[in-house]
């Protein structure tokens, strides 16, 4: 079996981006043991999309679940392959994994220590990752949606 960033390893750096995001949060989906419906919608409202666009998603997202590597490795792979470039697009990564953990309303131990560890491989300051977490715990789920699109639209002025 081939490794799935194998496909993608010569690709810009923003598809690399949503790659990334697809397969951390699809590998966040699984940590509870069930990746429900309700994981894989959020996951999907998370990438911008048009409707022909939904099946290949969906494959990526089946790809990254069936993918034998644990969430840590994809981890280093996505760091390794922006080349310690866009350290912003990081930590927006770390608040999408809260996001997905968050999508079926059930946020356990392993998520929590999941994230913290890719935290640590994306070199991410703990007073950053004390900043998101504080940040996302005290916001609704409405006024929290907003705040990941505002981090979505600063990511994209970025990339452009």
């Amino acid at each position: 079996m081939t490794d799935i960033w194998d496909k993608y390893r010569h690709s810009s750096p923003q598809t690399i981006n949503m790659i990334g995001i697809i397969i951390l949060s699809s590998k966040m989906a699984m940590a509870d043991g069930d990746f429900s419906p309700i994981e894989k919608e959020e996951i999907l409202k998370i990438i911008p999309h048009n409707p022909e666009q939904k099946s290949l998603l969906s494959r990526l997202i089946n790809e990254a679940v069936e993918d034998p590597n644990d969430i840590y490795y994809h981890a280093r792979r996505v760091k390794k392959l922006l080349d310690g470039e866009n350290y912003e697009f990081l930590e927006f990564l770390i608040a999408i994994l809260y996001r997905v953990a968050h999508a079926d309303h059930i946020f356990d131990e392993r998520e929590e220590k999941q994230i913290r560890r890719i935290a640590e491989i994306f070199e991410i300051k703990e007073s950053y990752f004390k900043r998101i977490v504080e940040t996302l715990t005290m916001i609704p789920g409405k006024i929290k949606n907003i705040f990941l699109k505002i981090q979505l639209i600063i990511l994209r002025k970025n990339n452009a």
